[in-house]
């Protein structure tokens, strides 16, 4: 586990599941529905935007970090908060 919020707001989780070493990319998947969240080619990044994602200004509850083959979706959480509906209207609604 990478991250965890306080019992009092939930008790969600990060867990990451990339081996050691690894160095490809990230995906950020929602342990609710299995929804990949982003995809990010930073492990460090990855954490970053999991850490967030269970806050309760991420809004999306607990998550896994996941190796992937799939295409990058964000460069970083920044990229994430600045493209994300969920996560704007959160922010700035």
């Amino acid at each position: 586990m990478i991250a965890q919020v306080a019992d009092q707001i939930g008790g969600e989780t990060a867990t990451s599941y990339l081996p050691a070493g690894y160095t490809g990319r990230c995906a950020i998947v929602a342990e609710s529905n299995s929804d990949v969240i982003a995809v990010l080619s930073s492990g460090m990044e990855a954490f970053r935007v999991a850490a967030y994602a269970i806050t309760p200004d991420g809004g999306y509850g607990s998550v896994s970090i996941q190796p992937t083959d799939l295409d990058e979706t964000h460069e970083s959480l920044l990229d994430l908060i600045d493209r994300s509906p969920k996560i704007k209207s959160v922010l700035y609604d």
